[in-house]
C-alpha cells in the first residue's frame, strides 16, 4: 500500500510536470526533454535541445517546481585532468547534494566534480566481485565511486588513491558518512606514486587514458593471479583490438592477460563507447 502511494505521488508529479510544459512545446520534444534528464539528491540536471535554449528558464523552473527540488542545472562539459565538470545554473543556489544510490549515500559537489547516473549498474556490479579481506587499490578512486560499494557490500579493504585535491575532500566525507573508516584507507596522492608494503589482490583503473604508464605500474601493484579492472574510451571501429593492445603492454612485464569480463557501460561520445575489461594477471 505505502509503495503504491510513493508510485502515486511520483505518476502525479510527472503528468503535473508535462502539463506545465505543454503550455509552450509540443508533447513529442517534451518526450524529448523527459528522457534525457537526471536527478542527483536534490539537483536536476537537464540537457535542453538547442530549438529550446530560448526557453530554459521556462524548462528549468517547470522541474524546480514540480520536484520542489533544491537546483536545476543544464549539462555543460567536462575538463582537464581531473575532469571537472561546468554547468550552467538555471534556478536555486548549491551545487552540493547528498545522492543515495544502492544503499550507498555519496556527497557531490556538482561544482567540483562530476557523478555519472549512467555508470550505476556498474557501481553495482563491483558491490559483488569481491571475496572478504581482498586488498583492493583503487587507482583513481575520485569521490568513492566504486570504493564504496566494494567496501561496504564486498568486506574488502580498499586503499583508495586520489590526486584531486577537491575530490580527495569528498571522498573523506563520503567514507564518514557510509561509517567506512575501518574498510577504506585514502590517500591525496598520484597512483604513480603510491609504493605500498604489499600486492594487491584487485585493483580498480577507473581513469580514461590511452598512457601505458597506468597500466605499467598496475602490474607493480597486483600480485600474481590478481584481477584489474580496466575502464576506457574505445571507438567501435577498435574494440576488437582492446584486449591485444592490453597483452602487448603486459608482455613488457612478462606477463598476459587472462579475460574475465568484457562490456560496454555507455556511449561517450558518437562511434566511442565507455568500457570495462576485467582480467587475470598471469
Amino acid at each position: 500500500m505505502y509503495f503504491g502511494l510513493i508510485l502515486n505521488v511520483e505518476d502525479k508529479k510527472i503528468k503535473n510536470l508535462r502539463e506545465l510544459l505543454n503550455s509552450k512545446i509540443p508533447d513529442t520534444d517534451i518526450k524529448k526533454i523527459m528522457k534525457s534528464y537526471e536527478q542527483l539528491g536534490d539537483i536536476i540536471i537537464l540537457t535542453i535541445p538547442r530549438e529550446y535554449k530560448n526557453l530554459r528558464d521556462f524548462i528549468g523552473n517547470s522541474f524546480y517546481e514540480t520536484f520542489e527540488c533544491q537546483t536545476v542545472l543544464e549539462k555543460g562539459y567536462i575538463s582537464g585532468e581531473f575532469r571537472r565538470p561546468y554547468f550552467n545554473k538555471i534556478v536555486g543556489n548549491d551545487f552540493v547534494t547528498i545522492h543515495k544510490e544502492n544503499g550507498i549515500l555519496y556527497k557531490i559537489d556538482l561544482s567540483k566534480v562530476m557523478f555519472s547516473a549512467g555508470n550505476i549498474a556498474e557501481r553495482i556490479r563491483m558491490a559483488h566481485v569481491t571475496l572478504p579481506d581482498e586488498r583492493v587499490i583503487d587507482m583513481f578512486c575520485g569521490i568513492g565511486y566504486f570504493t564504496l560499494p566494494i567496501a561496504k557490500y564486498g568486506q574488502s579493504k580498499v586503499w583508495a588513491l586520489e590526486k584531486n585535491p577537491d575530490s580527495y575532500q569528498i571522498l573523506l566525507d563520503n567514507i564518514k558518512l557510509n561509517k567506512l573508516t575501518d574498510k577504506i584507507f585514502p590517500f591525496n596522492i598520484d597512483c604513480l606514486d603510491f609504493n605500498p608494503d604489499f600486492k594487491a589482490d584487485r585493483i580498480i583503473m577507473g581513469y580514461f587514458s590511452d598512457d601505458e604508464k597506468f597500466l605499467l605500474k598496475a602490474l607493480e601493484l597486483i600480485k600474481e593471479g590478481g584481477v584489474i579492472h580496466y575502464h576506457n574510451t574505445i571507438p567501435e571501429k577498435n574494440e576488437s583490438n582492446l584486449k591485444s593492445e592490453i597483452n602487448k603492454i603486459l608482455a613488457e612485464k612478462d606477463k598476459k592477460a587472462e579475460p574475465i569480463y568484457y562490456r560496454r557501460i555507455k556511449k561517450f561520445s558518437p562511434g566511442v563507447w565507455h568500457v570495462v575489461f576485467d582480467f587475470k594477471v598471469v
